[in-house]
């Protein structure tokens, strides 16, 4: 018997190879029993030989109709005893033929065929009045023994295909998630660049336009107020050029991608620009830096920085208030105007969903409330026990 189902083995060579030598293995081991039996019953034609050979060559077909070939060779094996050849058994014929039916369609089948010519072979020795007992039960057990090795044994062998075809789909299965994991990563980077760039840049902008307006309605009037809003100008895009030549230098460094670039000593750069810009800030930073995880930091920072630009860009206030504490394991964030800007800072934008987007990957909440008498508050928490999530 062999392992067929694959077009080559491990060294390359074709499976018909194999198929062909098994065809005339077969053939040649029923003619040596042929031959065996001839001497002592005197036979000496030629067409038990050409049984044997048609037993061989039956098996090349088994791939295209293997229980066909099944049915081919047990009614060539009653054909061969009717005409009275030399002994041949029963099961050595149909081994290979009970194998290949056995390994690539449903087992039921061989079993069957098994059955059939074990009762066939039995109820004609039975008859025999010359056939001993003994020779009639070791006879009828050697059949049994090598049918049932061989649909045992192709059984095996198809279980194992089956496993190897499993384990096949599975490496398969686990290749798309791994890919698939791998394209969300890149999206969520591509999401977290977006927000980084966003909460930098705007800012920047925010910033360089307020101090350019003042530039411009001071030429000509007031010449120290112009060179403070131009040193103003240059100091929020110093900044926003450094703060972007680290997102590129991290994206260039994946080794360093895990390091938070802002830590919660910026929040206090932040008010500073905002009180360049002409507000009036209030500020009371209780929240111990050391206490925050780097992670956390940088989130808290980015949502000061977006808020304060919303506040710039779009409250109209005079008073910025922004305050830091950490309380029940919890680092909370408040940045509120007296301005009388849209309910939703930056409305039509993507500031607030960012700021919640930030806050949400880390367990935490951001909330706004408008109220005409006290402005806009932006209240975010952020609990520092907690790893981010996607």
């Amino acid at each position: 018997m062999f392992q067929h189902g694959r077009s080559q083995d491990a060294d390359g060579v074709p499976d018909w190879v194999f198929l062909t030598l098994v065809a005339c293995g077969q053939a040649f081991a029923i003619s040596l029993i042929i031959a065996l039996g001839a001497a002592s019953s005197g036979y000496s034609g030629w067409s038990a030989y050409a049984f044997a050979c048609g037993f061989g060559a039956v098996l090349l077909a088994h791939r295209a109709a293997p229980l066909g070939v099944l049915a081919v060779t047990i009614a060539g094996i009653f054909a061969y005893y009717t005409l009275e050849h030399p002994p041949i058994g029963m099961a050595v014929p149909a081994a290979a033929a009970l194998y290949f039916a056995a390994e690539r369609r449903n087992v039921w089948w061989p079993v069957g065929a098994g059955m059939v010519l074990l009762a066939v072979s039995a109820f004609f020795r039975a008859v025999n009045e010359h056939e001993p007992g003994d020779v009639l039960s070791y006879d009828l057990l050697t059949n049994a023994a090598l049918i049932g090795c061989a649909i045992a044994f192709a059984s095996t062998v198809r279980s194992r295909h089956q496993l190897r075809e499993q384990q096949e789909r599975i490496i398969t299965l686990e290749r798309e998630r791994e890919r698939d994991r791998a394209e969300r990563t890149m999206q969520e980077e591509r999401i977290r660049i977006a927000r980084d760039l966003h909460d930098t840049i705007g800012h920047a902008l925010a910033i360089v336009t307020v101090h350019a307006n003042v530039a411009r309605e001071a030429v000509g009037r007031d010449d120290d107020t112009v060179s403070r809003s131009l040193s103003n100008v240059t100091d929020a895009t110093t900044r926003s050029l450094r703060e972007l030549r680290s997102t590129v230098s991290m994206l260039h460094s994946p080794a360093r991608t895990d390091r938070a670039p802002h830590t919660m000593e910026g929040i206090q750069t932040i008010i500073e620009t905002a009180r360049q810009a002409g507000l009036t800030t209030r500020a009371e930073l209780a929240a111990e830096p050391a206490r925050v995880p780097p992670t956390i930091a940088t989130a808290a920072h980015r949502i000061a920085q977006e808020a304060v630009t919303n506040v710039i860009k779009h409250a109209g206030a005079t008073t910025l208030t922004v305050t830091t504490r950490i309380e029940d394991d919890t680092l909370h964030l408040t940045i509120g105007d007296d301005g009388r800007g849209p309910g939703e800072p930056s409305a039509g934008g993507h500031g607030i969903a960012g700021m919640r987007e930030r806050a949400a990957l880390l367990g935490g909440t951001l909330t706004t409330t408008r109220s005409p008498a006290s402005g806009t508050t932006v209240t975010a928490r952020l609990p520092l026990t907690r790893e981010p999530r996607t």
